[in-house]
């Protein structure tokens, strides 16, 4: 013990030797920032998101209020809420987006919605019965054949009075068949989730029908989506090896 003591007391007194003096005076506790503080209503992206999703979820909600009168599914609310929110209605009002929707905080807002989508989906797999979805495949590929042939066309049709209207002299350099070929995919696509949405809510997704539906729809998006990556491949493709390579990759992708 006494052997200690002299040990103990050397480490205490080199460690106040080697740490600076403490200022009292100076020394001022950090401050995160808030409303009262000066740094604008939302210092943080946390306080912007949370008062993003109370503002979607409210007018969302809100709007569901009237349209349940009219037996409108709820997933129809949420997309006049989208609409009401954008540059359309609501974003023209002066200060409104630079507020409350600014451009940076679209990436945090963009992906906690997706993760939402994802277990949402996830949760509608975990509802489908795999027999019925396979004893109906032949019927939900007929339909998903239907669903993007005939919107391919409707886009290809209308593709050159688009293209006419929007096309700038000397400023457009998109080509007629890349715009013509984008305009006839992105109009092929389903709105897989909102499908999914008014299928589980009207309590019709364990159905034949339901899942018939959700099954044709789920092909649909699938070959969709390839053909657009497929498309904005080729646009950017610098030659045309380069675009057969991907044409290839994005075939094997789909038949897998």
């Amino acid at each position: 013990m006494t052997t200690i003591l002299p040990i103990i007391s050397s480490i205490n007194q080199t460690w106040q030797t080697t740490l600076p003096p403490i200022d009292n005076h100076t020394h001022k506790p950090s401050s995160e920032g808030g409303i009262f503080s000066g740094n604008g209503v939302f210092p943080t992206g946390l306080s912007r998101f949370l008062v993003q999703a109370i503002i979607i979820i409210a007018l969302s909600r809100f709007l569901h209020i009237f349209l349940r009168k009219l037996r409108q599914p709820r997933v129809i609310a949420e997309v006049i809420s989208g609409i009401m929110l954008g540059p359309s209605m609501l974003g023209r009002i002066p200060g409104f987006k630079q507020t409350f929707f600014p451009d940076d905080s679209s990436g945090i807002l963009g992906l906690v919605a997706n993760i939402g989508l994802v277990f949402y989906l996830f949760l509608v797999g975990l509802e489908l019965e795999p027999q019925v979805f396979f004893n109906n495949i032949r019927t939900s590929a007929i339909i998903s054949l239907a669903g993007i042939i005939l919107p391919f066309l409707v886009g290809v049709a209308c593709s050159y009075g688009l293209y006419t209207y929007l096309l700038v002299p000397n400023v457009n350099n998109v080509p007629f068949m890349s715009f013509m070929l984008f305009t006839g995919v992105a109009i092929s696509i389903t709105a897989f989730p909102v499908l999914a949405r008014i299928l589980t809510e009207k309590k019709l997704l364990a159905t034949p029908v339901g899942t018939t539906a959700i099954s044709a729809a789920a092909i649909d998006d699938a070959v969709a989506w390839t053909l657009l990556a497929l498309v904005i491949s080729i646009l950017h493709a610098k030659d045309q090896l380069t675009a057969l390579y991907v044409f290839l990759v994005a075939s094997a992708y789909a038949a897998v």
